[in-house]
């Protein structure tokens, strides 16, 4: 049977892509951009789950809720909203206006568990009604069948509560239910003056493998992962599933906050071990974030958020690593968001410059491109490196039209050079995942070279992406790459060998050429197994007729050793820093004699 799902938003992009998302479920998808027009569709259209934002003009989205569940107490109601005040979540759970509040910018395949949930509870709400009406029929004179069905009722209640509270791909429990152990395990800690400790892990690498090898895979990697976490777990702690790729783990009854390291080292290093799937061994890390009881709160709300806090703060310092809560996670949090309000301030006051790296062709010397990269001129404090604020760019979504204003001005600067009479010199621009993901990718590239005045086709413009993002819903990416390569643009992968990647993939995307990660191409020299890398790339490269570029050149040695392995192209400080265009200019003009690099063979 093909339910029908209401989708309830202000924004229109939003509905669109709540739709995308889950059109290939089956669901019959309505929509609604108010409160008042969903009330209207619902008096004229049978619906089973209602999934709304929470913040809309005129009614929110719990003041909905609630008109649905007095009209409509069987529509199993939710929430997707960018807002995540703790207090009105829980009231809502616990009040019964809603059955899940999940946060945007979502996860899709949390989105499709959840509403995949939300549709089963629906369906056993209507068969139990279904049951019990039977059952009033049949009741005077089939009382044996009465019987039968009474018990077939009491299971599906049972199903009904086990889908409420466990996760369906898992069989773990669930994020309410997991709080509810935190809270009654605190209650036995107190009496007993012990320790409670409670774990965000989040898998790193799950993701590249779900969307490479599908769903199918990724849940078993998930089932696998709990089984194996769960072995290492002692009778009375707990272990959930509370995010797509995220477990929570509670560990109770202990003497002392100590004992939780020894137990955290013994799961990180049980992840580590490769998973055999299908045959094949896929490897996952995970990152670990630690809250206790007493020290860092007496209640399941706050160590979760504390241990998320932790979680948090450990991928920034290192993937496969975890970190207890510290007083220093909340001033690293304050430190984010004083970085994240100067960032917006540096957009609107146009803080940001571009500075060129050259790319020079090894055999002849000359420069034959140049990489556009960004960087931040803050008042009072100078230029700021692109490592200490482009992850908050990506964070907040400013990346985006950061990223546009990079393509115009780099775009602009190709033609300036061509005017000058630089006519061959290829510019490259990275993407970064926000960007390749905007709907109109392709329509906003042609505005820009159309107001540049850039001619792809001979100011070949390159833009520059990554092996992760190339390796997320592929099939569409492949035919957005294609769309980008009839306009002409060039293509490459940028820190190649860094990621994850499929070869068989590989050969489907139209690009040209990849760029050799500078941690290769640093310790080649010294390191066997570098070089090893390094030829092993060119030889792949060269193989799909791709052009291969060396990143983070410092030396003569290195030079020397890619021109033996056959690598097309360098890039690095042997040739030049980063250089604002004016500085820049005098290196470019020496392409000519070829004195941007002497061979000294």
């Amino acid at each position: 049977m093909s339910w029908s799902i209401l989708l309830v938003d202000d924004e229109a992009e939003i509905l669109s892509a709540l739709s995308r998302d889950l059109h290939a479920e089956g669901y019959r998808i309505l929509s609604a951009q108010s409160a008042q027009a969903a009330l209207e569709i619902l008096e004229r259209e049978p619906v089973a789950v209602v999934l709304s934002d929470q913040r809309m003009p005129e009614m929110s989205g719990m003041d909905l809720h609630i008109a649905i569940r007095q009209r409509y107490p069987d529509i199993v109601r939710m929430v997707l909203s960018g807002h995540t005040d703790l207090d009105v979540v829980m009231a809502a759970l616990n009040d019964g206006a809603v059955y899940k509040y999940l946060t945007k910018p979502w996860e899709r395949e949390t989105l499709r568990a959840s509403l995949q949930d939300a549709v089963q509870q629906y369906a056993l709400q209507q068969e139990r009604k279904r049951l019990v009406e039977e059952i009033e029929m049949a009741n005077a004179t089939l009382e044996q069948l009465n019987h039968e069905l009474l018990n077939l009722v009491v299971s599906k209640d049972e199903a009904l509560a086990y889908a409420s509270s466990y996760d369906a791909v898992t069989g773990l429990p669930n994020r309410m239910l997991f709080v509810d152990r935190v809270q009654q395990s605190l209650a036995h800690a107190r009496r007993d003056e012990r320790c409670v400790a409670v774990i965000s892990l989040n898998l790193d690498g799950f993701g590249a493998i779900n969307d490479t090898y599908g769903q199918a895979l990724g849940d078993a990697l998930l089932r696998a992962v709990a089984e194996r976490l769960g072995a290492r777990l002692r009778s009375g702690d707990t272990l959930a599933r509370t995010s797509g790729n995220g477990f929570s783990i509670m560990l109770a009854d202990l003497t002392q906050p100590d004992d939780t390291e020894i137990i955290v080292s013994d799961l990180l290093a049980q992840i580590e071990q490769p998973f055999v799937l299908n045959g094949d061994d896929f490897f996952v890390a995970a990152t670990i974030g630690i809250s206790t009881a007493p020290m860092d709160g007496d209640d399941a709300q706050t160590l979760t958020r504390k241990a998320d806090s932790a979680l948090h703060y450990a991928k920034t310092e290192a993937r496969g690593a975890y970190r207890f809560y510290a007083e220093e996670v909340n001033r690293e949090v304050r430190l984010r968001l004083s970085l994240e309000g100067a960032l917006r301030r540096a957009v609107e006051r146009g803080e940001f410059e571009l500075f060129y790296q050259p790319q020079c062709d090894l055999e002849s010397g000359f420069i034959v491109g140049v990489e556009a990269l960004i960087r931040w001129r803050r008042p009072e404090q100078g230029l700021i490196s692109p490592l200490d604020f482009i992850p908050a760019l990506e964070h907040t979504g400013l990346i985006v039209p950061v990223g546009e204003w990079v393509l115009r001005t780099a775009c602009a600067q190709a033609h300036t050079w061509r005017k000058a009479g630089f006519y061959d010199l290829r510019m490259a621009v990275n993407l970064s995942v926000l960007q390749f993901r905007q709907t109109d990718l392709v329509g906003m590239v042609e505005r820009i070279l159309r107001d540049t005045g850039v001619d792809p086709f001979l100011h070949a413009l390159e833009l520059e992406l990554t092996e992760s993002l190339l390796m997320r819903d592929v099939e569409r990416n492949i035919a957005t790459l294609h769309r980008l390569v009839e306009m002409g643009i060039k293509l490459s992968v940028d820190d190649f060998g860094t990621g994850y990647s499929s070869l068989s993939y590989l050969r489907r995307f139209p690009i040209h050429a990849l760029k050799i990660d500078r941690s290769f191409v640093q310790d080649m020299v010294e390191n066997a197994d570098d070089a090893a890398i390094v030829g092993a790339v060119i030889a792949l490269g060269h193989s799909l007729r791709l052009n291969v570029i060396a990143e983070g050149v410092e030396t003569e040695k290195q030079r020397t050793q890619l021109r033996i392995l056959g690598c097309d192209e360098m890039q690095g400080f042997l040739i030049s820093r980063p250089l604002p265009p004016a500085e820049l200019l005098p290196v470019l003009r020496a392409r000519a004699s070829a004195e941007c690099i002497k061979n000294r063979e």
